[in-house]
């Protein structure tokens, strides 16, 4: 993928930057947020709980990085190189796929 250098970042109009900040909105807000009841349907509230369920699981398997790194430390560690490069020329396929 490339990035077009020609692409300006965007800046505020002046009539955007000449507005006056909004004082005592946030109270206002808060407010309302307090007079607000929200109830979630029975597959919402199922779904927060797979959320949380999964934001729980860690990324990263410790104990299997951990049992690679001695294998290397070892120079036991086998690189099946084949394996590698058919990966790489299937993403490739993909992209070129996808690009049609």
């Amino acid at each position: 993928m490339k990035i077009d250098p020609g692409l300006k970042p965007l800046t505020p109009s002046p009539a955007a930057e000449a507005r006056p900040a909004a004082q005592g909105r946030p109270d206002k807000l808060a407010d309302s947020a307090a007079q607000t009841a929200v109830s979630l349907s029975p597959q919402a509230a199922q779904l927060q709980q797979l959320e949380a369920q999964l934001a729980a699981i860690p990324v990263i398997d410790r104990a299997r990085v951990d049992s690679i790194k001695a294998a290397i430390a070892a120079g036991e560690y086998a690189i099946n190189t084949e394996n590698i490069a058919d990966g790489l020329v299937n993403e490739v396929k993909d992209m070129l796929h996808a690009a049609r």
